[in-house]
């Protein structure tokens, strides 16, 4: 039989919640009892909660008592499991979350979403507020927000670009966000609008932020770049960084494909990404024959094929080695399609994102920081860096397991609860096995300022969640469970072929470079057609001269002065050809234009 991966876990002192698929359990820590669950719940709730997908996100408030939830279908969901357990209130958002929470009272529910906003809710909704938007014709939409918000939510910040994450201080009087474009932002709360710092430095995404109970004015954050940052996050001042990647690249056991087609947030809204390249053919601008023959046969090109819709069967992985993710013309990757590939293909690449980051205060053996990344098989764990220093990658060390880590957690007594993802590299349909090795959840200790998986060793709770709280799976649903997804939704698409400006002329600029005086219909090109497709060809070659720099400068000093040799010899190489220039515009501001756009 399969089984769900736990993909949450938050240890309390008496209480820990558990995730798994559109289920989850809440337990006593001491004896693994499940105190709540929701696969105790009537027929009927339960078949909703299939409904809406696997959850997403949750989180729970300081004191136990409450419970929320978001799941696939974009609702937010107050569970009460205190004495009694009881689903109190479902309520709309405009947007999927991408981190939900409590304030320190747990009255307030705390989201950030996709499209780059963060809203308060309260805990239990308001019926008069409810009621006023209820009856036709009433305003959804707010003043200062960028859509629609069902359920009346408070508007804190919104940034340009997606948020991946946010936390609230301590004291719950900041807002520290981050978003997709490399920004960090703190800001008054729930006054957002005021924006107190920037912490700025990072090349890449950031998604991964944490605040140590140990030094308040501390933020850790990491993300696409190869180094975890520490800031002071009220000042914005960088104090240290750990360059982290060297260490993780041998364990990242799972690859992203690369894009071939529009990007898409994994929203899955249909309002953006890949779902509006597949159906760009459907609607207004496509004709159908009239009569019940055109019809027909309209209908029959708007179906897929079988080839098209069959899923690829999964295959086991291979020992020990890098697996990618699926077919990169689907919009968001889906773990259970991953198969084996040879770390030479061409369809696949390497993603680096940090996906959440811990810290632990060992006394006299020191301050140290945890953390995992997406797809890879361990937690990773270094010395708090001291201020003003870089730590190398050689004081990064590593927990390894057999499968990836889908998340952990560490108790407070710093004890780190690591999630493996235990159907990765076994076929759907193949048997569990109830040996350790296959155990979904595995208890990490500390000795002295060494974190050791130590072999064999079980709690209460380590048992309860590797045998009676596994929650059986189809293969359907753990291919749309889709671990692995923010390997292709993090990472922007910064190459040529996918930059907003330049991305319509580059097919044309290719052809351009074929050019031999002649039309497709075989006719002579004019002066002015010549001098725009030279135009394209000179902004090919342009892009292709700038994204050979970047990327040897990414390889190293000696293969960027090696590229820019190769720039020249080929700039001059080009000089003995007769430019053709076009009547209106003229060469010279071909080129300044030329220059404009790749800039």
């Amino acid at each position: 039989m399969v089984y769900f991966p736990y993909t949450r876990l938050i240890v309390g002192d008496q209480k820990a919640l558990a995730v798994s698929g559109h289920h989850f359990h809440v337990l006593n820590v001491h004896t693994g009892e499940i105190v709540h669950s929701t696969t105790k719940i009537d027929e009927q709730a339960q078949e909703k909660l299939e409904k809406s997908g696997a959850i997403r996100c949750a989180a729970v408030d300081s004191h136990f008592t409450h419970i929320i939830t978001t799941a696939d279908d974009k609702r937010l969901k107050v569970w009460r499991v205190g004495e009694d357990f009881a689903l109190l209130s479902e309520r709309d958002l405009p947007k999927k979350p991408t981190e939900i929470g409590f304030t320190g009272d747990g009255q307030t529910v705390v989201i950030s979403d996709k499209f780059g906003d963060v809203f308060s809710y309260p805990l239990h909704p308001d019926p008069s507020s409810e009621s006023s938007t209820s009856h036709a014709g009433a305003p959804k939409r707010g003043s200062l927000t960028a859509h629609e918000n069902p359920s009346n939510g408070t508007l804190i910040l919104g940034h340009a670009s997606m948020l991946t994450t946010y936390l609230l201080t301590a004291d719950d009087q900041y807002v520290v966000t981050a978003d997709r474009d490399e920004h960090i932002r703190i800001s008054w709360f729930p006054k957002g609008y005021v924006i107190e710092r920037y912490c700025l430095g990072h090349e890449k995404f950031v998604s991964a932020l944490h605040i140590p109970p140990f030094h308040s004015s501390t933020l850790i954050s990491g993300g696409g770049d190869p180094t975890i940052k520490v800031w002071d996050w009220m000042s914005g001042k960088l104090l240290g960084e750990i360059a982290v990647f060297d260490a993780v690249e041998p364990h990242i056991k799972v690859k992203a494909p690369k894009r071939r087609h529009a990007w898409d947030d994994g929203d899955g809204d249909g309002e953006t990404g890949a779902s509006e390249v597949k159906n760009k053919g459907k609607g207004k601008g496509r004709r159908r024959g009239k009569g019940k023959k055109g019809t027909e046969e309209s209908t029959e090109a708007d179906r897929p094929t079988d080839e098209a819709s069959e899923d690829p069967a999964g295959k086991p992985a291979a020992s020990g080695g890098d697996v990618p993710m699926t077919d990169a013309d689907t919009p968001a990757p889906r773990s259970s399609d991953a198969q084996p590939a040879s770390d030479t293909s061409d369809d696949f690449q390497l993603v680096f994102a940090v996906h959440r980051i811990q810290s632990v205060d060992r006394g006299e053996h020191g301050r140290f920081i945890l953390f995992t990344a997406v797809g890879a098989s361990a937690v990773f764990y270094a010395p708090f860096p001291a201020n003003g220093e870089t730590l190398p990658a050689s004081a990064v060390h590593a927990v390894a397991f057999e499968q990836p880590v889908v998340d952990f957690d560490v108790s407070q007594e710093g004890q780190a609860w690591v999630l493996l993802d235990p159907n990765w590299g076994s076929t759907p349909d193949g048997p569990s096995s109830d040996s350790d090795s296959a155990a979904p959840v595995r208890l990490l200790s500390w000795q002295d300022g060494t974190l050791t998986a130590v072999p064999g060793a079980h709690t209460p709770l380590t048992t309860a969640l590797n045998s009676n709280c596994r929650v059986p799976a189809t293969a359907a649903q753990l291919k749309a469970l889709d671990l692995y997804a923010a390997l292709a939704a993090l990472p922007k698409n910064v190459d040529p072929e996918h930059d907003a400006v330049i991305r319509d002329t580059l097919s044309e600029a290719a052809a351009a470079a074929s050019v031999d005086g002649a039309g497709a219909d075989g006719k002579p090109l004019t002066q002015r057609e010549l001098g725009r497709l030279r135009k394209k060809k000179a902004l090919l070659a342009k892009i292709q001269e700038q994204e050979q720099l970047r990327q040897a400068s990414r390889e190293g000093t000696a293969d960027v002065v090696e590229a820019e040799r190769e720039v020249k010899k080929a700039r001059s190489e080009g000089t003995g050809e007769q430019p053709v220039v076009d009547p209106e515009d003229g060469a010279r501001e071909e080129a300044r234009d030329v220059d404009m756009i790749v800039s």
